[in-house]
């Protein structure tokens, strides 16, 4: 798109719609998801857009439960979908190219077929158990009774048939005619034409907060993580944990991380089910660390067990950590951070029947405790929190992570390691991560990338359960803008892809 002379937000919207045919365990136009974007200019803004998924009208809480019960799976845990709505919004308010232009190579990834790689083929077998019982992803994503290995071409015509009609309409090619036919009739489904018809992209305006001299901007609700974010790094420098070390300094981490997850989890809800005076209530609240902090005071020398923060500890539950995260900038200085989502892997594990469209299965982010309750219409929270950081108003880090819950902390983790440490981009992001998510009362590292045994010692000497887990720590794929120059890095974790444009031709 850059070498066709489109700008960022033409690369990033182009890039998420050829996702959602080469990444379909997270890529998605079924899902959705979060961006901001930058221009630049002596009046720059930044813009949040939000098109997370909604809950059908037909939503009950006994249904809710139900689904739950069944794993969180099928027709009835899958929202609204947000992402075509979202990526035409940007497109149609900031893009350059023609729409045409910037869906066609998606559906022809989708009709003339891609080659499956390492990463996504292990994702597929993963899940194959479940998504063979879909008779579209049983033909175009399985080999008999198995699944495609690595290697094998996958075509997806009904897909691009699907994408061809967003192409040439628009929204309205999603949300009206065959397309949102197919989603009202997918097996368990809730959502119904006038779901689909009334659903709407929102922009919104960023979370904004300092650290150590720089601005940083992050999603706002219904993103939680943007919220966990802005109160995790307040805290880290109240704490002044960028002049600790060792131990000392991974147990404020760790204590700031398991407070403002407990934020995210019991004190975010849909900001459009406020009113105004409990939306300025609640946004002043996330800006105001020390008040945190004056509640539940980090001990310097000791873990606090999580149930003595919330009451509602017991009722939470545990979040999936599949979702897919990219950055774009342009020789302008235009820049994006894009995520979206089908909430779990695959997301509910089916498709809309002839689109080959996989459906999200976000209903089941709603929760059985605390304000992020399941309600028709509503915006269930998430951890996605594309983010941006500014110095004196220039843009000079474009971060973002998929990871559940782990997201706010492994963006805290790189933009601390290239603020506080000095690392460049590449050994920033490459880094162990460590993580405290509140639920369960339990910190982790990276096997893959383990911290000093002795740091583990010590840690567990303060109380905290620590342990090694098979699990990588995001997919964080990340810009660093140094005056004239742009550095892009592909999270060695992930199977992504960090390229550069040729400046186009003349």
């Amino acid at each position: 798109m850059l070498e066709q002379g489109g700008n960022a937000v033409d690369a990033a919207v182009a890039t998420a719609f050829a996702l959602a045919v080469t990444h379909p365990s997270a890529g998605n136009v079924g899902g959705g998801g979060f961006m901001l974007v930058r221009r630049p200019g002596p009046d720059a803004v930044t813009t949040a857009i939000d098109f997370r998924e909604t809950a059908p009208a037909a939503l009950t809480r006994a249904g809710f439960d139900r689904m739950q019960r069944g794993g969180a799976k099928g027709g009835a845990a899958a929202g609204v979908p947000g992402s075509v709505a979202g990526l035409l919004l940007a497109h149609e308010q900031l893009g350059a190219l023609p729409r045409e232009a910037v869906l066609e190579p998606a559906v022809q990834l989708a009709a003339r077929g891609f080659v499956l790689a390492q990463r996504q083929s292990q994702l597929l077998a993963g899940s194959f158990a479940l998504l063979k019982k879909d008779a579209t992803l049983a033909k175009r994503l399985g080999d008999g009774d198995k699944p495609k290995s690595a290697g094998a071409r996958v075509v997806m015509p009904e897909l691009a048939a699907a994408l061809r009609r967003i192409q040439s309409e628009g929204a309205a090619g999603f949300y009206s005619g065959p397309t949102a036919l197919a989603l009202t009739r997918a097996p368990g489904s809730l959502m119904s034409l006038q779901d689909l018809a009334s659903y709407r992209a929102v922009l919104r305006t960023p979370l904004r907060s300092r650290y150590r001299g720089l601005e940083v901007e992050t999603m706002p609700p219904p993103s939680a993580g943007g919220v966990a974010l802005t109160e995790l790094l307040g805290m880290l420098e109240l704490t002044q944990a960028h002049e600790a070390s060792g131990a000392e300094e991974l147990h404020l981490f760790l204590e700031a991380c398991r407070r403002s997850q407990a934020e995210r989890r019991f004190g975010v809800t849909d900001p459009d089910a406020l009113s105004l005076s409990e939306l300025r209530e609640s946004l002043l609240r996330y800006a105001s660390p020390q008040a945190l902090l004056e509640r539940a005071p980090i001990d310097p020398h000791r873990a606090t067990p999580s149930v003595k923060l919330s009451p509602l500890f017991p009722g939470a539950s545990s979040e999936s950590e599949q979702t897919t995260h990219l950055g774009t900038v342009d020789a302008s200085g235009m820049v994006v951070s894009l995520t979206t989502t089908l909430s779990a892997s695959f997301g509910a594990k089916l498709t809309a029947p002839g689109t080959g469209i996989v459906l999200n299965n976000s209903v089941a982010s709603f929760s059985r405790t605390g304000p992020n309750q399941p309600a028709p219409g509503r915006r269930t929270t998430s951890s996605m929190a594309p983010t941006l950081v500014l110095d004196a108003g220039r843009v000079v880090l474009v971060l973002g992570t998929p990871g559940g819950d782990t997201i706010p902390s492994t963006i805290a983790q790189v933009l601390r390691n290239v603020v506080d440490r000095g690392l460049p981009l590449d050994r920033a992001v490459a880094a162990p991560r460590v993580h405290q998510g509140f639920l369960p009362d339990r910190a982790r590292f990276e096997a893959r990338r383990p911290i000093d045994p002795r740091l583990v010692a010590a840690l567990k000497g303060m109380g905290h359960d620590i342990s090694g887990s098979h699990l990588a720590m995001g997919d964080s794929n990340d810009i660093l803008l140094d005056d004239e120059q742009a550095y892009g890095v592909a999270d060695p974790r992930g199977g992504g892809l960090a390229a550069a444009a040729s400046a186009p031709a003349r």
